[in-house]
């Protein structure tokens, strides 16, 4: 790579272009290795499982989590009963979303797990995940 660096910089007159094609360079290279998708949505109130979460579990989660992969979000009481293999009973903790193990894996890093889900796309917009967040700070309930 040192030679390449070396031919290239022959290639320019001046290290200023060389150095700008390089900062460039990295900005693209660094750009397509991240998730540009925004996680930040409006804040929502009185959220409805029924109306508003069961419809974005079905959407994106439930073809994998539906008795396939792990947890099954397939309905309330599966998802109210489930015990996970990084959160164990701490898939869903009524009223505290940051604890809760189906709000973390929605993030763009979740702490408990490699990746976000679902796994490699789409992902959910920022208001999807600001209704998933906003049904568990509510207490979760089954409306």
């Amino acid at each position: 790579m040192y030679n390449t660096l070396i031919s290239m910089s022959y290639y320019y007159k001046s290290k200023s272009t060389y150095l700008l094609t390089l900062l460039l360079a990295g900005l693209l290279t660094l750009s397509c290795m991240t998730n540009i998708e925004n996680i930040e949505g409006e804040e929502v109130q009185d959220v409805s499982f029924k109306l508003n979460v069961e419809p974005i579990l079905k959407q994106y989660c439930v073809s994998c989590h539906g008795n396939v992969a792990g947890i099954n979000l397939s309905s309330y009481d599966a998802v109210m009963s489930n015990i996970g293999t990084n959160w164990k009973e701490n898939i869903v903790v009524p009223g505290d979303a940051l604890n809760s193990g189906l709000y973390d894996v929605l993030l763009e890093r979740p702490q408990f797990q490699l990746q976000q889900m679902p796994t490699g796309g789409p992902y959910l917009t920022g208001n999807e995940i600001e209704i998933i967040k906003s049904w568990i700070n509510e207490g979760a309930k089954n409306n």
